[in-house]
């Protein structure tokens, strides 16, 4: 990832540069631009861009790939397919979309069809002008909310979400899985500002690459250096 910021670092206003997504990472073939926006974020530490949590989710995969980090049947959601239909950059002619909960419960769910035995998904998430963390594990039906400014319960739009795909994953592939999650609103560091929320949810993701989902059940999760 350094190698794509230090590369990337001197783009122009116009240019861009595409990235391609491993089938893997996501379960479907996909890519996404950055451009200078996205590098200008990092480099002022504002707030971050999906482009840029994508990219570090990318990051997270390789090393896991590459034997770098332990595989601890981790796989990882596109947030670009679960943002709200307000969030998503409009299109020169744009289609009629389902709503936006059942359009996102479809994505979950097709990503659950597609973990090849992973139990872990990380799935990064925008309401709106922040991010924010579920941790689904499917070996206990439990989801993990993680939220750097901890204002509020778990955001319901979320919830209904993930609760939506896991009960069109179980009617759909028979699996023996209880349908109700138990959501748990875990402990995390606090974000000091306001735009800090793409890097906490960016450490969140690397830990628990590193370290395992158990980091969740002992409130183990720490904000160190990235």
């Amino acid at each position: 990832m350094s190698a794509i910021l230090v590369d990337s670092a001197f783009l122009s206003k116009e240019d861009s540069r595409r990235l391609e997504c491993k089938y893997d990472l996501f379960g479907h073939d996909s890519y996404m631009y950055l451009n200078c926006d996205d590098f200008e974020a990092v480099f002022t530490f504002t707030e971050l861009t999906g482009a840029v949590i994508t990219s570090y989710l990318m990051f997270l995969y390789e090393q896991i790939k590459k034997e770098q980090i332990h595989d601890r049947g981790i796989c990882f959601m596109n947030p670009s397919v679960i943002l709200r239909a307000d969030q998503r950059k409009p299109k020169p002619k744009p289609k009629p979309k389902p709503k936006h909960i059942e359009d996102a419960s479809r994505a979950v769910a097709d990503r659950l069809y597609k973990r090849k035995g992973n139990d872990i998904i990380l799935l990064p998430y925008n309401p709106g002008n922040h991010w924010l963390l579920a941790v689904l594990n499917l070996k206990t039906t439990t989801c993990y909310y993680l939220d750097s400014l901890r204002l509020r319960s778990v955001d319901e739009q979320l919830r209904q979400i993930i609760d939506t795909a896991m009960a069109v994953y179980a009617s759909e592939s028979g699996a023996n899985i209880r349908v109700k999650l138990v959501w748990i609103n875990a402990r995390c560091p606090r974000q000091p500002g306001g735009t800090e929320c793409g890097y906490y949810v960016m450490k969140f993701m690397k830990e628990i690459a590193h370290e395992g989902v158990e980091i969740l059940d002992n409130d183990n999760v720490s904000l160190g250096i990235f």
